[in-house]
């Protein structure tokens, strides 16, 4: 099974989980050999990233006792954060994240002075919201505490994998990183982070490029007539004949269609689950390697049949 960008959506996370028969109603591992991907991008938007780090940390363990797997990708969210550049965007980090990766000594510290001069029912979450796009202390305490608790864990995993002839990887590939071998691409990303990890930071070849497997969006977005070649393409020269993706949130409505794209020789899982209005709660599963159903909360799933030769 496959899950695209969460953004702290923890319980509908959760709920994906034991939908699909992967964990119990306490949230442990039944999946036995089964696979779960998670495309990256658990951080940023919504409230409780930091408790599906820890989930999925634990179902790792779980799921490997089993026989079974876990990968969670790297996305550009964690690549972002790790790099210290979360602030620089509008409302990409919710309050509830915020105080959840700031150090409970200093958060204490901050909300009892904010009650003693505002009353023991002040609203926190409000004086973090307002604090959070200009204390620069703050700031560096909430990354001091992600990159030593989360950071090398964050950076151990990896940006593309292959399961069976199914490719995964979280913004897509282009036919310049087609060409990478996998481990070169995983191995180069997994360094670029655990530099900014360890303070050592140094000049970066894909953390940055536009183009990379962490952002790349033209497999998302471009005509399927202009790109169908290319596809083709890069498919044959991984070795793979489907390729998921996420990154690019897929439409607006609040049905699970229109994931695939080429035939189904693309699937974009990004369903936009943190947003309340317009995302929905679904994942991608995969069965023999040719099989993809899609599941869905609301609509159950919709077999779509092997993909050809």
């Amino acid at each position: 099974m496959a899950v695209g960008d969460l953004h702290g959506a923890y319980d509908e996370f959760a709920a994906i989980l034991q939908g699909t028969g992967l964990v119990g109603p306490d949230l442990h591992w039944i999946g036995g050999q089964a696979h779960l991907v998670q495309m990256g991008d658990v951080l940023d938007r919504g409230p409780r990233a930091k408790d599906i780090f820890d989930l999925l940390r634990r179902l790792e363990a779980e799921a490997a006792a089993a026989g079974g797997r876990v990968h969670m990708l790297i996305g550009n969210h964690e690549a972002m954060a790790l790099m210290g550049l979360s602030f620089d965007y509008k409302d990409f980090v919710s309050p509830e994240q915020f105080i959840a990766f700031v150090p409970e000594r200093l958060r204490r510290r901050a909300e009892t002075e904010f009650r003693r001069k505002n009353g023991p029912g002040a609203d926190v979450k409000k004086m973090w919201a307002k604090a959070m796009p200009t204390n620069s202390s703050a700031q560096a305490a909430y990354f001091e505490f992600l990159r030593r608790d989360y950071g090398r864990w964050i950076a151990s995993h990896d940006t593309i994998i292959r399961i069976d002839d199914t490719v995964f990887v979280h913004g897509g590939l282009n036919d310049r990183y087609a060409a990478w071998p996998f481990e070169r691409i995983n191995r180069t990303v997994q360094d670029e982070l655990l530099s900014f990890v360890t303070g050592l930071a140094r000049p970066t070849r894909v953390l940055y490029d536009s183009l990379g497997p962490l952002w790349y969006r033209d497999l998302a977005i471009k005509p399927e007539g202009v790109m169908a070649k290319e596809l083709d393409a890069i498919l044959a020269a991984v070795k793979a004949k489907v390729m998921v993706i996420a990154h690019t949130p897929t439409g607006g409505s609040r049905t699970l269609d229109g994931l695939s794209r080429f035939g189904g020789k693309v699937w974009i899982i990004d369903t936009g689950i943190w947003d309340g209005i317009a995302g929905r709660v679904g994942a991608l599963i995969i069965e023999d390697g040719i099989h993809y159903t899609v599941w869905g909360k609301d609509d159950g799933s919709r077999a779509n049949g092997p993909i050809g030769d």
